[in-house]
């Protein structure tokens, strides 16, 4: 092959590596975000792009009311948007559980208390016979 050929090959890889990394992946992100703005129903709880969580009240064309408290409503742009939590689905939350390692073994407890009582009982009428 000849120079020309290859540069034409290279070109071609990389406008095709160009689509499959950037354009492709925005273009589902577009798709997702139209499907999310069109589901949109007046009840549902939303969280914006700026972290804002309220619920719908009332839909407009390009806008919405969010209720964020009790009687406190803002316009926002339906594209602002970002999540949809159905009425029984809760936003996800990892679990507060200790580590294993934090947590203490009762013989540790147990040593623990063992160590303090000598103290305790120095000060008894009992522990100073």
């Amino acid at each position: 092959m000849n120079e020309s050929t290859m540069s034409i090959l290279l070109i071609v890889g990389l406008i095709v590596i160009f689509y499959f990394m950037l354009i492709r992946p925005q273009q589902k992100r577009m798709r997702q975000q139209m499907e999310l703005m069109n589901n949109l129903r007046t009840g549902d709880e939303v969280m914006t792009s700026s972290g804002i969580y309220g619920t719908i009240t009332e839909i407009e064309e390009e806008t919405l009311l969010l209720e964020i408290s009790d009687g406190v409503e803002v316009r926002v742009a339906k594209s602002a948007i970002s999540r949809t939590f159905s009425a029984h689905e809760e936003p996800e939350e990892e679990p507060e559980e200790e580590p294993e390692e934090a947590k203490e073994e009762p013989g540790e407890e147990e040593e623990a208390e063992a160590a303090e009582e000598p103290e305790a009982s120095e000060d008894t009428p009992e522990g100073k016979e």
